[in-house]
């Protein structure tokens, strides 16, 4: 993988989408199911055209100018590129990692034969390049595992993972990768012991990852198809900010604070790029050192995405309590007819217990029939967010006499 600067940009709050190409068919130009991409040095874009069982290259500007692969890919999910080069592809209907030269010309294969190191769906992979040489590492669906091979496909090793949707090489050799059932990025040694997670919870919470790539500060960007965003993460899983990209499948890094990433989705396929605006394209003169984030380079509203986590219902008095699940820092409000309207506050991702306390009028009703039914409707507001609100039918009993 080529690892280029994504300097932080002077106004974050500017931030957003700039410009997007490709359409949807699969003509010259067109994509069916965008999935992972790559950015070489010089600022050429890689997609894995999946739908079209190809791999599109275009330039930083969205023109397009060649692909490859056709014939001989049967849905490719990614592709990463070594250092010379050379275009590393996840042929998942093939179960195997297809090799091209810089030109598009096939050279070889592997994974595809039985035995040890063998792939089954594969759908992510990354190029670990050192002073010791290449490493190849695959994310391998059918097998639940990430394997590594030589950059001329020997096997290496594997440890297990449960079914991993993509792998990518961070800061200090640690491997980080995004599980299709799990809601964060796990982080691993090259050996395969666990390190860390990101996303799990709190500012930053994932949904569904699927795609990873990192930058040259070694942040981590997640294409989250579960939010539909872009988030952005430090080396060391601190949150950054999100950008909101629909039907997201896909993300690369470039120079000049340049984010591509592949939408995709029934009849719909791009790519968005993403920066300040006045932002050149790629490719883009050669920068200085990297400059440490002063700022974080996607923002989003802080999160109201809240849900109910449970129900307690109390038949001595009718009452009942009500847990709800918050992201993050702020209010929330109970209103309703028949039992008594609160507030409550959150500092933090928690869980919110919520009573619910009929009025004397409900209370006798109850007390009479046994049961009753009523609509509580929950309110919560983060701090200079939007509000959000979600109603919830609850069957109050209560023992009767």
């Amino acid at each position: 993988m080529a690892v280029l600067v994504l300097a932080a940009p002077g106004s974050a709050g500017a931030f957003g989408p700039l410009s997007s190409f490709g359409e949807f068919g699969p003509g010259v130009g067109q994509m069916s199911a965008p999935s992972q991409l790559a950015v070489a040095p010089d600022g050429d874009l890689y997609v894995a055209d999946a739908g079209n069982d190809r791999i599109d290259v275009y330039a930083g500007d969205g023109s397009f100018l060649r692909s490859f692969g056709a014939g001989r890919l049967d849905e490719p999910r990614d592709v990463a590129l070594d250092d010379q080069g050379r275009a590393y592809v996840a042929d998942t209907g093939n179960h195997r990692i297809a090799v091209f030269s810089s030109s598009g010309a096939f050279l070889f294969s592997f994974g595809e034969e039985a035995g040890e190191g063998e792939l089954v769906e594969p759908v992510g992979l990354d190029v670990d390049a050192s002073m010791f040489g290449s490493t190849v590492y695959v994310a391998d669906a059918g097998n639940n595992l990430i394997a590594s091979y030589e950059p001329d496909g020997d096997f290496i090793h594997s440890f297990g993972v449960p079914a991993p949707a993509d792998v990518v090489v961070g800061s200090g050799g640690r491997l980080f990768v995004a599980g299709s059932g799990e809601e964060r990025v796990d982080v691993f040694s090259k050996e395969g012991a666990p390190v860390d997670s990101i996303g799990a919870g709190g500012e930053g919470e994932l949904d569904e990852p699927v795609a990873l790539t990192v930058d040259a500060l070694g942040g981590i960007y997640v294409a989250d198809r579960g939010e539909e965003r872009i988030f952005h993460f430090t080396a060391d899983g601190g949150f950054l900010g999100s950008a909101e990209a629909p039907a997201v499948a896909g993300v690369a890094v470039a120079c000049q604070s340049n984010v591509f990433a592949s939408e995709a989705t029934v009849g719909f396929a791009r790519v968005q790029r993403f920066g300040e605006p006045g932002t050149p394209a790629p490719p883009c003169a050669a920068s200085a050192e990297p400059v440490e984030p002063i700022a974080a380079p996607l923002l989003r509203p802080p999160s109201n995405r809240f849900h109910f986590a449970g129900l307690r219902l109390s038949r001595s008095n009718g009452f009942a309590t009500l847990y709800v699940r918050v992201p993050g820092a702020g209010q929330l409000k109970l209103t309703g007819r028949g039992f008594r309207r609160l507030s409550r506050g959150a500092r933090g991702a928690t869980t919110v217990a919520i009573p619910i306390k009929p009025k004397v009028r409900l209370r006798r009703f109850l007390k009479r029939h046994g049961k009753g039914r009523i609509r509580a409707v929950v309110t919560f507001t983060p701090p200079d967010g939007t509000p959000r609100s979600l109603e919830r039918v609850i069957l109050l009993r209560r023992h009767r006499g």
